[in-house]
């Protein structure tokens, strides 16, 4: 089980086997059996939309 960290309040942080690499909130690795991925641009542009912080994919920061 993966610890949570202690300024997030995100759900991947409590689960066993969470669905993505990153957290959205935090960028800390939630389930590094998920592989890495190379995003494209448009991808990054819909996921700032949506308001994350991080990419659930590679885990670069979408906003500062």
């Amino acid at each position: 089980m993966n610890t949570r960290a202690p300024a997030c309040r995100n759900f991947n942080h409590g689960r066993n086997n969470a669905p993505v690499r990153v957290c959205p909130t935090c960028g800390e690795v939630v389930n590094a059996k998920v592989p890495a991925a190379r995003c494209k641009a448009e991808l990054h542009a819909e996921r700032r939309k949506q308001g994350d912080m991080f990419c659930v994919n590679c885990g670069e920061r979408l906003r500062t």
